[in-house]
């Protein structure tokens, strides 16, 4: 027995099924149905009923998972305790973020981290928010950066970074005269989206929730019709070649705006914003270096917003934290 089939183990009966736990891990599902099979062998005992409709534990297996969640936890427990003994070898901090946020903050927090933080090594990686909670909940990252309809309280702390404000984003060029009127303005109405075709990701993503509690909120249906295949970056160059429209913080177009590729007007009536959160896991015990990070990643957040490439409001003082910077 060892700790690779207790993670797969405790990850399947969380998820439900074979394949919800191959897609929370990242890997094929024969190798964890190969892991399990191997430890039922060995504890000599079914701990697994196998369905069309997913798994569910047998009395052993029971018994069994409350010993494996406690080993799991204890195994956490001696690595962070070891790593006192490791003296000045590098901690790694693994992070996940959405797109949007990758965009923003991923080469200043690496810079900032590189400079003034030797001692500190991040590995980022992005993907949808449904993936990102996952990889938290399955311990693949140690810190994920992730938004308020993301947030599952049932397994994450969490610390707030910035109050985001929602832009509507088309196309900067002059070649498409279906969007030139709204470069005299300077800022759009909510119930005026429904007239532009609208590119965005279903509810399963928070931005797709996000936008499904406004239209439920005001009453208005925006134009939900158009082919988007969830991509951050494909959705944008639809955008730009004026297939549709997007709403985004500006955390996810700042570079690209900047560039007059694309063009961005503040949505109200009502303003949307959303609250983006710095979320780690309950069950795994918390570090100073994670600490340290979430501080370092409040800086460089401060720093974005200072610059008016992530516009919003601050979730925290961020005074101090620019002062040192300074």
């Amino acid at each position: 027995m060892h700790s690779k089939q207790l993670h797969y183990f405790i990850t399947t009966v969380q998820r439900g099924s074979i394949a919800a736990a191959a897609r929370a891990l990242d890997i094929a599902q024969p190798a964890i149905s190969q892991q399990l099979a191997s430890l039922e062998r060995e504890v000599k005992a079914t701990l697994l009923e196998r369905s069309f409709s997913g798994i569910s534990l047998t009395p052993a297996g029971e018994v069994f998972y409350k010993h494996a969640e406690k080993i799991m936890g204890e195994i956490d427990n001696v690595k962070t305790a070891l790593q006192a003994f490791q003296g000045e070898q590098q901690k790694v901090i693994k992070i996940g973020m959405l797109p949007s946020i990758g965009n923003v903050l991923s080469l200043p927090l690496l810079t900032e981290i590189t400079s003034n933080h030797k001692a500190l090594k991040v590995e980022i990686s992005t993907g949808p928010s449904y993936t990102i909670n996952d990889w938290l909940e399955s311990k693949q990252v140690d810190i994920a950066l992730t938004y308020q309809q993301a947030i599952e309280p049932k397994f994450m702390s969490v610390t707030p970074l910035i109050q985001e404000e929602l832009h509507l984003v088309f196309t900067g060029s002059p070649a498409y005269p279906e969007y030139a009127k709204l470069k005299d303005k300077s800022m759009i109405k909510f119930w005026e989206i429904s007239e532009l075709p609208l590119l965005s990701p279903g509810n399963k993503d928070a931005l797709g929730q996000l936008i499904a509690d406004y239209e439920k909120a005001t009453g208005v249906s925006l134009k939900h019709d158009l082919a988007y295949s969830g991509q951050l970056m494909t959705g944008l160059r639809q955008v730009m070649q004026g297939e549709g429209v997007m709403i985004l913080p500006t955390s996810a177009i700042f570079h690209l705006r900047e560039s007059g590729l694309v063009s961005t007007l503040k949505i109200t009536q009502p303003e949307m914003h959303r609250t983006v959160l710095a979320a780690t896991n309950k069950q795994r015990k918390a570090t100073h270096e994670y600490q340290q990070i979430i501080d370092i990643i409040r800086k460089v957040v401060a720093k974005e917003n200072a610059l008016k490439h992530w516009c919003g409001t601050l979730e925290f003082a961020a005074s101090s934290f620019v002062a040192k910077s300074a």
